[in-house]
């Protein structure tokens, strides 16, 4: 059997996309012979699912033509392999380790099609995809920034999974910033600067994670200048994620800030609850179990996350009593588990509240808020109606009779808002700031 699949997969290999074949095939593994069927087991329960919905037909096709006969293909479940670098950089360099703030190796999981697209990150994820889809070319550097836990190093490892499926010659480094700081030192100390240089100057993507951890190290943002510069020059893409703005990075030296703005700069921000929702559905496919809708729902909505791994915790927390208990998992475990760390708001959010909020947010005196015509007054005045709308239920009618406006201004307020906040960061941003304050 471990000779029919070894075929198989060869024969796959040239069926399939790289992309395909790298992402989903490549890591199935032969499970122990013992019967006659030909059984592959998969990382996880999601690889297992997706393989099964896309690929089986063509894989027992494959095997069925190798074979010269039919045979039962059944994909398991299995431990996932040991994870392999891949992608060459200088064959005689030394790989950098791992480290808490290293980008590891992509792995399946981490690709873009894993990765749950939502108003807080579509940006981001559109830019990702594009560099991947042609490196060098537009967006470089690409630099990804937001909070702790939303998404930034799965787009990072993302881009790096996707370039070295789809460009097989090309030489992607994906480095953690303390992981560069640490080999940069590593080389001074012992002289071997030269190797250190080439082994960076060399390479086709160059990815690092958590830049802003170079900030403040002068030697190393003159190393890391003088490589972004020469890999630029090149045409060689550079993917940089940070927790914050380049410009609100305290210490970045002023020739790397202007770099870092030069390119395109995408901001993840806190998921809202239909992105919520999506990555529940999508963490609990991952862990191989089904999540009930009434469970689904009050999560997502009880659980106004800061970060992804909020709602990992909360669904790793609903299983793991689950299963120690033998209780269903169910609307009433969820509540009891749950509930208490996120207790439910019963204030009503009040139309004073609301312009309250936003005339401190945006520095608006309250009396500009209906009256005032700069650009600033506008812009407070359609976050309101666009908030009064959305959270207060208020009919367009009597928010236009509150600004002394007919119906269809605050319906274009509120459209001008939905759709400004898909395109433009800051205001992105600032709705985000209110809805979580309201």
């Amino acid at each position: 059997m471990s000779t029919l699949w070894d075929q198989t997969l060869a024969e796959l290999r040239h069926d399939l996309s790289s992309q395909d074949y790298v992402a989903w095939i490549s890591c199935l593994r032969m499970a122990p012979e013992g019967s006659d069927a030909l059984t592959v087991e998969a990382p996880s329960a999601f690889h297992r699912n997706w393989v099964q919905k896309h690929f089986l037909e063509r894989i027992r096709s494959t095997v069925a033509s190798v074979a010269g006969r039919p045979v039962p293909v059944v994909v398991a479940v299995g431990a996932p392999p040991m994870m392999a670098a891949v992608g060459a950089v200088a064959a005689n360099a030394p790989r950098p380790r791992e480290s808490g703030n290293g980008a590891a190796p992509a792995t399946p999981p981490l690709s873009f099609e894993t990765f749950v697209v939502g108003s807080c990150n579509e940006l981001a994820h559109a830019a990702a995809r594009s560099v991947a889809e042609a490196p060098g070319r537009q967006f470089n550097p690409l630099v990804i920034h937001g909070g702790v836990g939303l998404g930034k190093t799965h787009l990072l490892n993302a881009v790096a999974h996707a370039i070295r499926a789809r460009f097989r010659s090309y030489r992607v480094l994906s480095i953690g910033a303390e992981a560069f700081i640490n080999e940069m030192v590593t080389a001074v100390r012992r002289q071997q600067m030269d190797a250190f240089h080439a082994r960076y100057r060399r390479i086709d993507t160059l990815i690092v994670d958590d830049v802003q951890f170079i900030a403040g190290k002068e030697r190393t943002q003159e190393e890391f200048l003088h490589t972004f510069n020469l890999l630029c020059a090149a045409g060689k893409q550079i993917v940089l994620s940070s927790d914050r703005a380049p410009r609100d990075i305290p210490q970045l030296e002023q020739g790397l800030r202007s770099r870092f703005e030069g390119g395109m700069i995408a901001e993840v921000t806190v998921p809202d609850s239909e992105t919520r929702r999506r990555i529940l559905e999508r963490k609990a496919a991952l862990a191989g179990f089904t999540l009930p809708e009434p469970v689904l729902a009050f999560l997502a909505t009880r659980v106004r996350a800061i970060s992804v791994r909020e709602l990992e915790g909360a669904l790793t927390r609903i299983r793991a009593v689950a299963s120690l208990t033998t209780r269903p998992v169910d609307l009433a475990l969820a509540e009891e588990l749950i509930g208490p760390l996120y207790p439910e708001t019963r204030d009503r959010v009040s139309v004073e509240r609301v312009e309250s909020l936003v005339c401190a947010q945006l520095a608006v005196e309250a009396s500009q808020l209906a009256a005032g015509r700069s650009s600033r007054a506008v812009l407070a005045r359609q976050i309101a109606m666009f908030l009064l709308k959305k959270l207060v239920g208020l009919s367009l009618a009597v928010i236009g009779e509150r600004y002394k406006r007919d119906h269809t201004t605050v319906l274009h307020a509120v459209r001008v808002i939905e759709t400004r906040r898909t395109c433009d960061p800051e205001v992105r941003r600032l709705v985000g700031a209110l809805e979580e304050k309201l």
